[in-house]
């Protein structure tokens, strides 16, 4: 071990005795040079770059909601010497720009300000170096909403798509809360029938999902809360199966119906959670003494008068029923009494 460390020291000696090392730090000693005169060249030209600079609104009195919040903060282009940013980049960092809201206030029950960009430059100059030219401010309207308690209590409607997976139905969308404050001028406020929420796009469910969202903003207005949770409810598919008897309608009294068999079985498609709702009672296979008159087959075709609401893929079997029209007797009037 020792041998290969002298070993390895002994060429690294060699090489920096060499004449190509000799030639090589020569070479990099100008290439800095150069280079850092180049910098220097470079540096007394005129640059121009963009610095962020933190917005801040303050005395805000108790009781004024402020409904638009002024933007975090401004970008402002800034021109100078490459010298004089760099020193300004490296040594410091731009303090926020505050803005007292009573320099603005007009008294109003609420209302819209917009700020003057020069209120803003004069704040940023100060900081600068007086050899500092700002050329331009972005976003170049600077404005905000308040609102002195004028509030009014609104729905919430959830604005979105949900489907689920064909074995699955969407049994309902809730929202909670399911109304919120809202503080905005009169004149927005008269317009606004509900606050809605961001559109939601939910696609193949299988299950129970809750998602959080923001309600939909509009400029002057601020909900409390200004979040809502969003509740899907899922369920799944099964099928049921009754068995329905065959009546007859408008029959005369000596007369009445009978088929073969009596009664049909009837399978549909059902909501898990609604699965003892339905029962026989709410089918019903039914012909009218008029329409069998009519009928020019020796079998009936059953179908449905009617189909109650949260079934779907109903299926009849027998579909066909053999039937005749039967005369009734006293005797028989009798025994069935």
């Amino acid at each position: 071990m020792k041998q290969s460390f002298r070993r390895f020291t002994s060429h690294f000696q060699t090489f920096f005795q060499s004449v190509r090392a000799q030639e090589g730090f020569v070479f990099l000693f100008f290439l800095l040079v150069a280079a850092g005169f180049w910098l220097m060249v470079r540096l007394n030209d005129t640059f121009a770059v963009e610095l962020s600079v933190p917005l801040r609104l303050t005395e805000v009195p108790e009781g004024v909601h402020i409904t638009t919040e002024l933007p975090e903060q401004v970008s402002v282009s800034v021109r100078d010497k490459g010298t004089m940013l760099v020193r300004f980049v490296s040594s410091r960092s731009m303090r926020p720009v505050t803005l007292d809201f009573r320099n603005y206030d007009n008294g109003a029950v609420s209302g819209r300000v917009q700020i003057p960009q020069n209120d803003v430059l004069r704040a940023v100059q100060s900081q600068l170096e007086s050899t500092t030219h700002i050329e331009g401010l972005r976003p170049d309207t600077l404005e905000f909403y308040y609102n002195r308690g004028l509030r009014h209590r609104l729905p919430v409607r959830v604005v979105g798509t949900f489907t689920t997976s064909p074995q699955n139905y969407l049994q309902g969308v809730s929202v909670v809360p399911d109304s919120v404050d809202v503080y905005a001028p009169a004149s927005v406020r008269d317009t606004m029938t509900a606050a809605f929420t961001q559109a939601l796009s939910q696609m193949g469910l299988t299950q129970d999902a809750v998602f959080e969202t923001r309600l939909m903003p509009i400029r002057g207005v601020k909900y409390e809360p200004s979040r809502v949770t969003v509740s899907a409810s899922v369920d799944y598919y099964t099928e049921k199966s009754v068995q329905v008897p065959i009546i007859g309608l408008n029959f005369p009294a000596e007369r009445r119906l009978r088929t073969f068999p009596a009664q049909a079985t009837i399978t549909f498609r059902v909501g898990a959670a609604r699965y003892q709702e339905f029962t026989a009672d709410n089918f019903v296979l039914a012909f009218t003494y008029e329409e069998l008159l009519r009928n020019e087959s020796e079998k009936l075709h059953l179908h449905l008068k009617s189909l109650p609401e949260g079934v779907a893929n109903v299926r009849i079997a027998p579909q066909e029923v053999d039937y005749l029209i039967e005369e009734r007797t006293a005797e028989g009037d009798g025994s069935e009494e």
